[in-house]
């Protein structure tokens, strides 16, 4: 079993499948929901938002499970 990897703001992340030309994001929240049964309310987690540059230089903000995100390294480049 693969030990848990939490996200904080400001981490560098990107997409663990090897796809061509792959983002560089940088964390911005972890985005949540709330359910509210009749019991109370509970929280739930919906992914993290990241954001990153285009090659044109325009800012693109997505919501990613945090299963298809890892930790940014130079290792991860290659």
């Amino acid at each position: 079993m693969e030990d848990k990897i939490y996200f904080m703001p400001g981490d560098l992340v990107t997409i663990r499948q090897a796809i061509p030309y792959k983002p560089v994001m940088y964390v911005v929240r972890k985005e949540t929901f709330i359910i509210k049964p009749k019991d109370g309310e509970k929280d739930g987690l919906r992914g993290i938002r990241c954001r990153w540059f285009t090659t044109d230089g325009l800012i693109q903000e997505a919501i990613f499970n945090t299963k298809d995100l890892v930790h940014y390294t130079i290792e991860n480049e290659y």
